[in-house]
């Protein structure tokens, strides 16, 4: 299983969702060359474990995930085609109980208090506030008050004006996405948008 302490090296993770294989793997390879090291392909993808091996085995330092997983039927998908962790945009107990037995790791997603609980409940360390902006971002304060050992990613909403926000408010890992790959329909990477978020988080 890829170690907490791994993961906590990345910071950002770059979200790729899209309806077409060929742009989705196309933004892979672009992000890949500008020095990016962590990916979650989602589900939305036609065939992404096909595309989470492809990324695997052609570039094998790069960390790869799979988002969006709701089943475990996809669970498996992921696993099978090399996924190194499992994102969900909520809890689901089949998912867990599956990386618990194959030593992979899932980061489910949570929008409340109870589902925080439930997510600690099954022996997860790292939670998804999904979505982050759905609320307030300083929403993350009240939840460690609670629950002040776990590590939190904010995802959704995420961008260029909020990113120092949520990193100040105590997020310690975000997930970005539609601003910089696109959307679902989108052709390619904003490349102005994409420079100008590096240059916020590397300084």
């Amino acid at each position: 299983m890829i170690t907490l302490e791994k993961i906590l090296e990345y910071k950002t993770f770059y979200v790729i969702r899209n309806h077409n294989y060929v742009v989705a793997q196309q933004i892979c390879e672009q992000l890949i060359n500008l020095q990016v090291k962590c990916l979650e392909l989602t589900f939305t993808i036609p065939n992404v474990a096909e595309l989470i091996n492809f990324v695997r085995n052609k570039y094998p330092t790069i960390l790869v995930g799979a988002g969006t997983v709701l089943t475990l039927e996809q669970a498996m998908q992921a696993a099978t085609a090399g996924a190194q962790f499992l994102v969900g945009p909520v809890f689901n107990q089949a998912v867990s109980e599956y990386c618990h037995q194959n030593n992979l790791l899932y980061i489910p997603g949570a929008m409340t208090l109870q589902e925080v609980n439930n997510i600690v409940n099954a022996k997860w360390e790292i939670i998804k506030i999904f979505p982050a902006t759905a609320f307030k971002l300083n929403f993350i304060q009240t939840i460690k008050t609670f629950f002040p050992t776990k590590v939190y990613m904010a995802s959704g909403g995420i961008n260029l004006t909020n990113y120092e926000e949520a990193k100040n408010l105590g997020y310690d890992l975000i997930a970005v996405g539609a601003f910089i790959t696109g959307d679902i329909n989108s052709i390619g990477l904003d490349m102005e948008k994409f420079k100008t978020f590096e240059t916020i988080i590397n300084q």
